[in-house]
């Protein structure tokens, strides 16, 4: 049963008697056996816990250890009994005098280094109660020796995380401006071409979509389409306006139109435009949508020179544009290509000749091109998918998007999105890091650095929330304020060093004493605790004062330059209220607790004075 000269307090392994199934009765009765009763209702409990739980003696010799103690200490059960609780403590540990002090305090808990018989160094956390039985002792451990490595390895993540952090913040940013400033390029070329796409329902021609710049080829704005459907044919013709009509009959046997006309502007100006036209049809077959463009064909009707600068100038726009664009038919041949040069996947392409894409690319991702490819056209709609290849022995990841612009025929544009994709995983992983980051600063944020007890920012939250749930369930709210007697002097003569560690000790003791679920001792401020205790009446304030004045009697704190004791004494302020529905502040109750504090003070310290009622 590992008992450190200093402990601090951590997390509770309830080792009580009473949490055992045990009687006080039956323990403290005279002739009791010194061996383990197995007809004791936790004796079950002793033998199946999966935390190692061990029976000394008064001599600190082992009487008794369930399985998971002979697997801590690496021990078979008939080596480890009859040896003693020091024979596992550090060479310069002072066992005797912590032992005599635990047998006269009745409990102990904090954490412990093991030295097993085989060189093996642990790091326990312990919970120890005394007299369970006569001359019998109880020892629950937790091995947490690998928490403690995790606590030593997260703080290094935490400051290498700080620099990463700043590092990755500075890359994001370059990576998104780049991506950006792409992207900008990308509409800038679109917004300058001069072909109007338009898209309108198969049975009243009402237009569905039009893009802006039908107001610079029709000078009516996009919205006058939406608003009239006969727009588009009051601006034909007249002599072309029957073979239109001709021409949007025949899409329902042969889905695709292309039609050069006049048309005449909002201005009266004539304009030559070629159209072209498709049916789009649904799984079934039946007609979703017309979609087509519109071609201001003007200049190449009165020169064939200029027909041709057109097109060229068409063909530069498109191959500024960064992507790499394909015509692939359904048999996965390439017809053309187009590429602006910045894709860097795969090696030089010909674009001078029809070429299947097994030719061009690695055999699985032509496979799955193909698939999309007739996906696409088997669907008749637009395919999107993402796809990662290994290029010069780096992962390189790819996006491609799959449009059908004929019954056998698609347009595949392929952007690289490696650097985005680079981008997604560092944000995820910074994301992932900061929850952590953050989490361990919440809990930094609540707990007395110095103490290791809860501070006074989780204090004000619990007393608000503690207010409230008593004046909603009409129940009693103890709140104790108490602090050192004449700490100045002490912490003068004896040292800051000393102050402080008498601060630790004190809460190490209210932790102990005060320990129900929603109870909640805390550091104040300087030298000032405070205690809250929900479901608590005077008389249960009154008696956890004087558990904690027989603490601090049974763990003397020497203090020569007290004027009231020779050692270490507390002056404790009390006041017990039921919260009533009009009071919504807790306030009072704090100051009600002070002001009976500085009456202890008064009185002459090392007492407790009960605060006057809020009512």
């Amino acid at each position: 049963m590992p008992l450190p000269a200093e402990s601090e307090p951590t997390a509770e392994l309830e080792a009580s008697p009473s949490n055992l199934g045990g009687d006080n009765a039956s323990a403290n009765r005279a002739g009791a056996s010194p061996h383990l009763d197995s007809a004791l209702p936790w004796k079950s409990v002793f033998e199946t816990a999966l935390d190692a739980m061990l029976i000394v003696d008064d001599a600190g010799y082992y009487l008794a250890a369930n399985p998971a103690a002979c697997a801590l200490l690496e021990l078979p059960q008939e080596v480890l009994l009859g040896r003693r609780v020091a024979d596992f403590l550090p060479t310069d540990t002072e066992f005797e005098p912590v032992w005599q002090n635990f047998l006269a305090t009745g409990q102990m808990r904090g954490e412990q280094q093991l030295r097993l018989d085989n060189g093996t160094v642990k790091t326990v956390e312990f919970s120890a109660t005394a007299h369970v039985q006569p001359n019998h002792h109880l020892s629950i451990l937790r091995d947490i020796s690998d928490r403690k490595q995790f606590e030593t390895e997260r703080d290094a993540l935490s400051r290498q995380l700080e620099q990463w952090v700043i590092s990755s913040s500075e890359k994001l940013e370059i990576t998104q401006a780049e991506l950006q400033l792409q992207q900008q390029r990308i509409d800038s070329i679109l917004n300058s071409l001069e072909c109007v796409v338009w898209s309108v329902d198969p049975k009243t021609l009402e237009t569905i979509y039009v893009n802006a710049a039908a107001t610079a080829l029709y000078g009516h704005p996009p919205e006058a389409f939406l608003a009239d459907a006969d727009l588009w044919f009051n601006c034909i013709h007249p002599d072309d306006y029957p073979l239109l009509l001709a021409d949007i009959e025949a899409l329902s046997y042969q889905d695709k139109i292309d039609q050069e006309y006049r048309i005449f502007r909002a201005d009266g100006s004539l304009r030559w435009v070629r159209g072209q036209a498709r049916l789009v049809r649904d799984g079934a077959g039946a007609p979703l949508r017309i979609d087509g463009t519109t071609l201001d064909v003007s200049d190449r009707k009165r020169a064939e020179f200029a027909l041709k600068d057109h097109q060229a100038t068409q063909q530069a726009l498109l191959e500024a544009i960064p992507d790499l664009m394909m015509r692939i038919d359904e048999n996965g041949d390439i017809l053309n290509l187009i590429s602006g040069g910045e894709i860097t996947l795969y090696g030089p392409i010909p674009g001078d000749r029809c070429q299947s894409i097994y030719t061009s690319f690695p055999k699985a991702l032509a496979d799955l091109r193909l698939q999309w490819v007739q996906q696409a056209l088997a669907t008749g709609t637009r395919q999107r998918y993402e796809h990662t290849i290994e290029i010069n022995s780096e992962l390189r990841h790819e996006e491609s998007r799959v449009v059908p612009i004929s019954q056998n025929e698609v347009l595949v544009i392929v952007r690289d999105i490696t650097e985005r994709k680079r981008a997604e995983v560092t944000q995820a992983d910074l994301n992932q890091k900061l929850k952590l980051v953050n989490a361990e600063l919440n809990r930094l944020a609540t707990v007395d650095g110095l103490t290791e007890i809860a501070n006074r920012r989780s204090f004000d939250q619990a007393l608000d929330l503690e207010w409230q749930r008593a004046r909603r369930q009409q129940k009693y709210l103890s709140l104790i304020l108490c602090d050192i007697d004449y700490f100045k002097p002490y912490n003068d003569n004896y040292g800051h060093l000393a102050g402080d560690d008498c601060l630790r000790q004190v809460a190490q003791i209210l932790s102990t004493v005060v320990k129900r679920p929603g109870d909640l001792a805390a550091r104040y401020g300087g030298e000032e605790f405070v205690l809250l205790l929900p479901d608590t009446t005077l008389n249960g304030g009154i008696e956890i004062i004087e558990k904690i004045q027989v603490a601090i009697a049974q763990c003397p704190l020497p203090h020569d330059y007290s004027q009231v004791s020779s050692n270490l004494t507390l002056s404790f302020g009390l006041v017990c209220h039921c919260p009533t529905i009009k009071e919504h502040s807790p306030r009072e109750l704090i100051h009600r607790a002070d002001l009976a504090l500085y009456e202890a003070k008064a009185q002459g310290r090392n007492c407790y004075v009960v605060g006057d009622s809020l009512a």
